[in-house]
């Protein structure tokens, strides 16, 4: 299937990484020298030139393409090139005369949410669009969920109450340092599975059981439930504040994003701070629908005045979040916050590199809404096994999927070991499954236990094994 990418920039060039890795017939469109050129590297079709202009297009070959992803700087070009080559493709291939021509997935990444709000059910009508990525939600999410545990590398989703986190081993983590993966699971009460294994100057892995866990390993565990942070961290050999029931939270920046994050706060009952040195945020915010939650304390102030910082007393805040339209300001005023004395402080950048490095120094919690984008755009492009699909960014060579088995899927009946020797490196980690009165329960597997109708599974596959995966889960 050809894939045409518009904007070979962090987001384009971040889905076509994921994308060749699986064999894909991959184009990428980008009007800048520089960029073409730093695109090169990617085993696919590099294109300098236009998004927006018909001829361009047509070189990319629009009409062979499955999946059009619009990536550009510009919402108002992501979605006039997706109604182009929608357009397009009707040109060139009436679909009256072409009845089984197949069908184009247009997506678009926008910047701005209020440039489509309510309009979703609507866009592929009037803009050609039939998938509308903004991370804003989805990154509040994974920071919300991300300060859960301060010590963990990178906590990621994957859908219900599933979630893949990534731990370096401490050397003070006495039940895990030199014992073997089952051993330590012996140790250590409800410690999920690791299903995949970093170490220093070595290429990733899935463990085995007898694999000797070392200082300084980084494990990948997929697990069930926030709560289960603090004993993934525990184990590593790292310890944490208690986090309150209930935070109170201090958000630096009266930004459509502040804006949201403060109201996902308010809607749990916490106290809100939110600080902005631009007057007219401030106002816009106490004009909001939130505004005149009693919870909530909107301050315009110098973000730089480490005096006037004291006196509102951000130090007695649980959380401090930047979300400044600069990731260096961002930076810069996360750190302040922690010299300050707040305990758990993070940010939501654009940039993935500065989040990587920020996480991985230890000063603060990171989330890349560029990061966040490509997974998005993966999920979709992906959609023929309905369910989630996440990389991991440290461990490229693992994808974590989950997949939703229909009442006629061809596995049913099948047990997991089976199912896992189809192809290699394919590991089942757990299987969601409905309970007598209706609620989930998350199982964790054995080589015996069958699949039903209705269960959900999550696993882990090597990346150039998607394809296959997709083809024995998507049936």
């Amino acid at each position: 299937m050809r894939i045409i990418i518009g904007g070979a920039g962090e987001v384009g060039r971040g889905v076509a990484r994921a994308l060749q890795d699986e064999g894909q017939d991959l184009v990428l469109i980008d009007p800048d020298p520089d960029v073409i050129k730093e695109a090169q590297a990617i085993d696919a079709f590099v294109l300098l030139g236009d998004v927006t202009r018909r001829e361009v297009l047509k070189e990319a070959g629009i009409t062979d393409a499955g999946v059009f992803i619009a990536a550009t700087g510009s919402d108002e070009r992501n979605i006039l090139s997706c109604a182009l080559a929608r357009d397009l493709l009707e040109e060139e291939l009436p679909l009256e005369k072409n009845p089984k021509r197949p069908e184009l997935l247009t997506m678009a990444r926008i910047h701005d949410a209020g440039l489509i709000a309510d309009e979703e059910d609507r866009l592929s009508r009037w803009a050609g669009v039939d998938v509308a990525i903004c991370p804003h939600e989805d990154s509040i999410a994974r920071l919300r969920a991300g300060l859960k545990s301060s010590s963990l590398n990178e906590v990621l989703p994957l859908g219900g109450d599933a979630w893949i986190v990534e731990v370096e081993v401490s050397p003070n983590a006495s039940q895990m340092v030199n014992f073997t993966i089952a051993q330590a699971d012996e140790n250590i009460d409800g410690l999920p599975t690791p299903f995949t294994l970093c170490r220093k100057g070595e290429r990733a892995f899935v463990p085995a059981s007898d694999t000797i866990i070392e200082a300084g390993d980084r494990l990948v565990f997929a697990t069930i439930g926030e709560h289960t942070f603090k004993r993934v961290s525990k184990a590593a050999g790292h310890i944490e504040p208690p986090y309150p029931e209930t935070p109170r939270v201090a958000i630096f920046g009266a930004t459509s994003l502040g804006r949201q994050l403060a109201e996902s706060y308010l809607n749990e009952g916490c106290w809100v701070t939110v600080l902005d040195e631009k007057l007219e945020a401030a106002n816009e915010l106490v004009g909001s629908s939130i505004g005149s939650q009693k919870r909530l304390d909107v301050i315009h102030c110098n973000l730089g005045d480490l005096d006037l910082l004291k006196e509102v007393e951000i130090a007695d805040h649980d959380i401090a979040i930047a979300a400044l339209p600069d990731d260096h300001d961002n930076i810069a005023i996360a750190m302040r916050a922690a010299d300050i004395g707040v305990e758990r402080t993070g940010m939501i950048l654009d940039d993935s590199n500065l989040a990587r490095v920020v996480r991985r120094i230890g000063l603060t919690y990171a989330v890349s809404e560029r990061r966040v984008a490509i997974d998005s755009i993966l999920m979709h492009v992906h959609g023929r096994v309905p369910g989630h699909y996440q990389l991991m960014p440290s461990v490229p060579e693992i994808v974590a999927m989950s997949a939703l088995i229909s009442d006629d899927h061809s596995v049913i009946g099948e047990t997991v070991g089976k199912i896992e020797r189809k192809a290699d490196a394919f590991r089942i980690a757990f299987v969601e499954r409905e309970n007598n009165d209706g609620s989930r329960l998350l199982l964790r597997p054995n080589n015996d236990m069958t699949v039903k109708s209705g269960d959900r599974l999550i696993l882990f596959v090597a990346s150039d094994d998607v394809p296959t995966i997709e083809r024995i889960l998507e049936r």
